[in-house]
């Protein structure tokens, strides 16, 4: 018998090899799971935060490309209407009958008008803007001028002060302004209607407003020197007016007194009569266009936002130019939010209350802000405009025109839902799969250890030792000649793995000597058949004349030794300047660089090649004399094993034939390259052209001319 064991021991020499191949089997698995279940979380954090950034991105950059075609249709569309032929006629019949009107009306009989006027603007116009904020005087909306208060009394208001339709297009005062405004405005209200527009205007060269669908209290008024003259619509006028050859200008969001407590947006476009400016036709529109249009009219879910995600725009200044998801759903607790986050004081508040948004008013978070300023596109993790954490993304609106910024944003929380979830069920699946593995190990290692318990048995009938146990010489011959055969087998593959581990080293000793280290190792692998394809590369070939008849005639050891120098001294010039020998044919000594190194100054080094290399060859004392020549062109090529049942190495394509060509192109004692090359070197290597498409080297790099 065996001599006991102690401690552990015991218990190890008690324990069954089934009881240990189901052990080993459940702990290998068990360890395995633990890693696959580590990596399935850590893979699926990540893929959970792709997925959330590229939702995030694709949401902002459809946003943004929804807002930019909304500029550019507005563009168009304002370009369009004032290239039309009715844009020309109709601003300069409305000028000539401006101008009567000024002529023909009694400046002293409109005092009644006057009156009616003034009531109606203070209700209408002076008290919203007060309310709004604005610390406005009736004199800052209201214009001086005869025409606009006849213009505006005759078509915005009535005599009970309150607003006419836009509806009305003839006001019976029998005026040829009236006579043009029946025949046109029924046509400009039709495209303010359909185009979910504020107003469309027809600007006279000097300023005058001489038409306008809505009636406004800016009709009539100048843009130049009116009351409205550094608004909106007076600076989006006035930059068409400098540059009307840039055809149309649009405006950033601002608010305008002529629509009290509304984000005005402007587009104006030149309006041309043979070829000179006859005025300017502007429309403008509403912020709350484009708060429809990157919510789909608040349809969050097609807009494709999850339950908490947001999107909207900011601009100059960090304001924004859309209102947030949370203010359009809860706007007393998104501005009780914000308020506490400080990014909107009590004035604020009163401001957005009273218009009834956030529009220029509300400043973003201002890691928001520098994150479009600075054109930081990544997602990241921040708080948004009511403390809430969220992951984040800014981009540009992609746009000549303006510049502002979408938004798009998730709550953090709900991002990582769905990874909680997946956590859980991947923890649970694991603790079921280990549960069912341990049966299924014990019914396995039964199975396999049933064939060794026989032999086992069969062994231990002939008898046992205190020594270890030997198979005794009456044990089956099947037992012995399988222990025999084992032992043998061991001995045999022991000595065939050192034997080819020698080959396999002297062998890749030998392929390093010969290829490139990556070509050699590939080679080592297996990987014969692979092309390499090189986009960048410079071949340089060196043509020695007489080369090739000297190694045939190197039967003395004189001549082989001078061929030997040749080529291992070209060698070593190539192996310093980082080129590879490929091939000498005949002649002809063909290197590359930046085929298997990818090096971008593969053509200087080339040069650098060339110039040594004949440096070389011509300090070389023969008895039979060479003439040289080195032909360098710069390209694509293409790599690999070549040759079928006989592999070489190889380099080949139209840069190595071009090289070859400008080779044997070449004068004795000249470095010709191509224009491809010659592009590809600093200004310090002097070259002269020959034909158009070759050039001749003149100095090195270093400014040593070649010999």
């Amino acid at each position: 018998m065996a001599p006991a064991v102690e401690g552990g021991s015991r218990f190890s020499a008690r324990t069954s090899t089934a009881t240990r191949l189901a052990a080993s089997v459940v702990a290998i698995s068990l360890v395995s799971l633990v890693v696959a279940t580590l990596v399935g979380v850590t893979t699926g954090e990540d893929l959970a935060d792709d997925l959330n950034e590229e939702h995030l991105q694709a949401t902002a950059e459809s946003a943004s490309a929804d807002v930019q075609s909304e500029l550019s249709g507005l563009q168009s569309t304002t370009d369009g209407l004032a290239a039309s032929p009715q844009a020309s006629v109709s601003v300069d019949l409305f000028d000539t009958a401006f101008d009567e009107l000024e002529l023909s009306i009694d400046k002293n009989a409109y005092e009644e008008e006057t009156e009616a006027l003034t009531t109606a603007y203070r209700l209408n116009y002076l008290e919203p803007l007060r309310a709004a904020g604005r610390d406005v005087q009736l004199r800052d909306i209201t214009s001086s001028s005869p025409v606009a208060r006849y213009l505006q009394y005759e078509y915005a208001i009535d005599l009970g002060a309150a607003a006419r339709p836009v509806t009305l297009d003839d006001a019976g005062d029998g005026s040829d302004w009236t006579n043009i405004h029946r025949r046109v405005h029924p046509v400009y209200r039709e495209v303010v209607t359909r185009l979910d527009l504020l107003d469309l205007y027809l600007i006279e060269p000097d300023g005058d407003v001489v038409y306008s669908v809505s009636k406004g209290p800016d009709l009539g008024t100048n843009m130049r020197t009116g009351p409205y003259s550094g608004s909106v619509v007076a600076n989006t006028f006035k930059n068409v007016v400098v540059a009307p050859e840039d055809g149309a200008f649009v405006s950033d969001l601002r608010f305008y007194d002529a629509v009290p407590g509304v984000p005005v947006g402007a587009v104006a476009s030149p309006i041309f009569e043979e070829f000179e400016l006859a005025g300017v036709l502007l429309v403008t529109y509403s912020a709350s266009r484009l708060t429809d249009l990157v919510t789909a009219d608040e349809s969050w879910e097609e807009a494709g936002l999850p339950e908490t995600g947001d999107v909207y725009l900011f601009g100059t200044g960090g304001t924004t130019r859309t209102d947030p998801r949370a203010f359009l759903e809860e706007p007393k607790k998104y501005l009780d939010d914000a308020m506490a986050e400080g990014l909107i004081d009590d004035s604020d508040r009163a401001l957005i209350e009273a218009i009834g948004t956030t529009v220029l008013t509300q400043s973003v978070p201002d890691g928001t802000a520098d994150a479009g300023f600075e054109g930081d596109e990544s997602v990241r993790s921040t708080s948004n405009v009511t403390g809430t954490p969220v992951l984040s993304i800014t981009v540009p609106v992609v746009s000549d025109l303006v510049d502002w910024f979408v938004v798009a944003e998730v709550n953090s929380r709900v991002a990582g839902r769905g990874l909680d979830d997946f956590q859980e069920l991947l923890i649970v699946g694991a603790a079921i799969f280990v549960v069912l593995l341990a049966f299924a190990a014990v019914a396995w290692a039964n199975g396999i250890v049933r064939p060794i318990r026989y032999v086992s048995d069969r062994i231990s009938r002939h008898g046992r030792s205190e020594d270890v146990i030997q198979v005794p010489p009456q044990t089956p011959v099947e037992i012995q000649q399988l222990s025999s055969r084992l032992e043998f087998m061991k001995n045999t593959l022991v000595s065939q793995q050192s034997a080819i581990a020698a080959a396999r080293n002297d062998r890749l000793g030998l392929l390093r000597s010969m290829l490139p280290p990556s070509v050699a190792q590939r080679f080592t692998s297996g990987d014969l058949r692979a092309l390499d394809q090189a986009p960048a590369a410079t071949v340089a070939v060196v043509v020695v004349l007489g080369l090739a008849d000297m190694v045939r005639a190197a039967s003395g050891s004189a001549d082989r030794e001078l061929v030997d120098e040749i080529l291992g001294e070209l060698d070593n010039i190539a192996l310093e300047h980082g080129l590879d020998r490929i091939k000498v044919v005949g002649d002809a000594y063909f290197a590359a660089c930046g085929h298997d190194r990818p090096y971008i100054d593969h053509a200087p080094r080339s040069i650098d090649f060339a110039v040594e290399s004949m440096s070389f060859i011509a300090g070389l004392v023969t008895d039979v004399p060479l003439e040289f020549a080195i032909g360098v062109h710069s390209g694509a090529v293409t790599t690999g094993m070549a040759g079928g049942a006989s592999l070489v190495y190889d380099v080949w394509g139209v840069t190595v034939s071009q090289a070859h060509r400008l080779a044997r192109q070449a004068r004795g004692g000249e470095i010709l390259m191509s224009a491809e090359s010659r592009a590809l070197l600093p200004d310090s290597v002097s070259t002269e052209s020959i034909d158009g498409d070759a050039y001749r080297i003149t100095s090195s790099p270093e400014g040593v001319p070649p010999t």
